[in-house]
């Protein structure tokens, strides 16, 4: 493909070391943009005619130029499915600072140079146009700080720098994090505009207070957020502590009740033992009654056998006792008498 050239850009197809089409193309934007009668719409179709391209080196040394043009500009680099990455040569100013923020990495050269201000016009009419216009100006503004919220500061931060019509060094547009990483000194780019002398304006407001403030403020914010998950991971602890706690003495008071029902069961089981003890000696004692009961009737009734055939020898045996006990030996078998 041939290269596209314009008076503010120029796009061709990246080629290699044999001369051949690669799947990358290069962008340079070295002049004002928008200017000379070439619209965004001949960027657009250029960039359309570079056809299927992975990767987009998008090289930037411009002091702006429309903002209507640009914001165009901008949202079609952004929206194209290539990885694009941002070569700032010389300087991005005004709107060339916003077309730069569309890149999916920024690089910077060492010695190059960023702007951001508030959006201009050149307006002729009477006074409802005139605020029309300035109303159109704030929206811009809106949009354009909405482009360089990939940088650390917010809407209200930006602000302020814009209506200071700020610049940065390589070195303040990285800390202000603009931009990824800073490349080596670059030879500053040709330009149709004699840039010279908006780069002797570098000096004038080096917002490196404010840089420092918005750094303090947001690792300000990081560290409260930080204490507030510690904060909240202390409560967490300590209802954890309380739950243990509770726990714990939910613990002792189990363990009470089984030492209390271990007594109990003790003391029952020795009342049994010593109940089962007193019946078991009741009832020996009650068979040994009873053994000695029907051993005494046993005896007994071995006495009640009548051991006499008749009187006479009953009296016979009387009459064989010693005369001292015949008495009591005939008042305990007297009975046999009867039977006879």
């Amino acid at each position: 493909m041939k290269t596209e050239t314009y008076n503010w850009y120029a796009m061709e197809i990246a080629k290699d070391s044999e001369g051949n089409a690669t799947s990358s193309a290069e962008i340079s934007i070295y002049d004002e943009i928008g200017g000379y009668g070439v619209t965004a719409n001949h960027f657009i179709a250029s960039l359309e005619a570079l056809g299927e391209v992975s990767n987009i080196d998008l090289r930037i040394s411009s002091p702006g130029g429309s903002i209507i043009e640009g914001n165009v500009i901008y949202n079609a680099i952004k929206r194209h499915p290539a990885n694009v990455t941002v070569h700032i040569d010389g300087m991005a100013a005004s709107m060339a600072s916003v077309i730069a923020m569309a890149g999916d990495e920024i690089v910077m050269a060492e010695n190059a140079l960023l702007m951001i201000h508030n959006p201009w016009t050149v307006s002729i009419g009477d006074s409802e146009q005139l605020r029309k216009d300035a109303d159109l100006m704030d929206k811009m503004k809106s949009s354009i700080i909405n482009a360089y919220s990939r940088s650390g500061y917010d809407a209200e931060e930006l602000t302020a720098l814009m209506d200071a019509t700020t610049w940065f060094t390589a070195e303040e547009a990285l800390a202000a994090e603009f931009i990824d990483r800073i490349d080596g000194k670059l030879a500053m780019a040709a330009s149709v505009t004699d840039m010279a002398a908006i780069a002797a304006k570098a000096s004038v407001t080096l917002p490196v207070e404010k840089m420092i403030a918005s750094a303090t403020a947001k690792l300000a914010g990081e560290i409260e957020i930080i204490n507030s998950e510690l904060a909240s991971s202390n409560d967490q602890l300590a209802k954890n502590a309380e739950s243990i706690s509770a726990l714990q003495t939910e613990r002792d008071l189990l363990n009470a009740r089984i030492e209390e029902m271990n007594t109990e069961h003790k003391a029952e089981i020795e009342k049994a033992e010593t109940a089962t003890a007193q019946a078991v000696a009741a009832k020996a004692a009650e068979l040994m009654a009873l053994q000695t009961q029907e051993a005494i009737e046993e005896a007994a009734g071995d006495q009640n056998v009548n051991q006499f055939a008749n009187q006479s020898e009953y009296w016979k045996a009387y009459n064989d006792q010693h005369p001292s006990e015949k008495h009591a030996w005939h008042q305990a078998n007297k009975h046999l008498l009867a039977n006879l």
